[in-house]
């Protein structure tokens, strides 16, 4: 009753209670999945760009030569598979250090870099 009596009402905390329902599966995702990467063909190194949960842009600088094309069942997030977005053809992961790389399905990626002989 009091709720009801200063304004609030039950429905105003649907919005907080849908946030909290996507929080495990954002953040999951957010663990694995790159916004962006770039060939550095003079030094050997891949820069995967990732944005963390408060959003600042972490870049992992991987050499190629530890760098492995992986399947999707390799990745620990079910809860990642479940949406549609992620390209479960393109991950890759760093060999020394285990870090996993996800990216986008309808992203638009440079052939020519993808085919690059040194990734191949």
């Amino acid at each position: 009753m009091f709720i009801f009596c200063s304004g609030g009402h039950f429905a105003s905390i649907l919005p907080i209670f849908w946030l909290s329902i996507q929080v495990p599966r954002k953040i999951s995702t957010m663990q694995y999945f790159c916004i962006h990467a770039e060939l550095l063909p003079h030094v050997e190194q891949v820069v995967f760009h990732k944005v963390t949960v408060m959003g600042e842009v972490k870049r992992h600088y991987v050499p190629i030569r530890n760098l492995e094309k992986i399947d999707a069942s390799e990745v620990n997030a079910p809860l990642m598979w479940q949406i549609n977005m992620f390209d479960p053809e393109l991950i890759f992961r760093d060999s020394a250090s285990g870090e996993a790389f996800v990216f986008d399905k309808n992203g638009i990626w440079n052939k020519e870099a993808l085919e690059h002989p040194l990734l191949v």
